[in-house]
């Protein structure tokens, strides 16, 4: 019935607004999101101090915002050694730090499904079974 079909979406939407609550709850997330940007400050600045080329902090934390997240626009490049090997470490650690959060996020999403979509099973078999406990009734009398 209608009221039904209405019901099992609330369910969905309310079952979603949980997992973004709980997602943004996780205190394992906030860590590593902290860190990320730790870092990103961090390689920009030793980029910034490491690199003639680069004119400012700003240019310095775009560049460590771009190589940790592997976008590599390729506007500001590393030439002095130094640089390569600031580039170098912060390619590694992005790579573990967004394989990380991907994890992270994943997990959540898979333990929100597994434990919302059990639910949904058996309200939807307890629904047909409570429409199929009427029909009897009504053959019965």
């Amino acid at each position: 019935t209608l009221f039904l079909i209405v019901r099992r979406e609330l369910t969905r939407i309310r079952n979603l607004f949980g997992l973004l609550e709980t997602l943004f709850n996780s205190r394992r997330l906030r860590t590593i999101l902290a860190a990320l940007i730790f870092f990103i400050f961090l390689f920009g600045y030793l980029f910034y101090v490491s690199e003639p080329d680069v004119r400012n902090l700003g240019d310095g934390i775009w560049w460590a915002l771009v190589t940790i997240t592997t976008v590599g626009y390729g506007d500001i490049t590393p030439v002095t050694t130094l640089g390569r090997v600031v580039a170098s470490s912060l390619m590694l650690l992005g790579l573990g730090l967004i394989a990380t959060i991907t994890a992270i996020v994943s997990a959540k999403f898979i333990q929100n499904f597994v434990d919302h979509h059990t639910n949904d099973d058996v309200l939807e078999k307890l629904d047909e079974m409570q429409l199929e406990l009427d029909d009897i009734k009504k053959k019965l009398q």
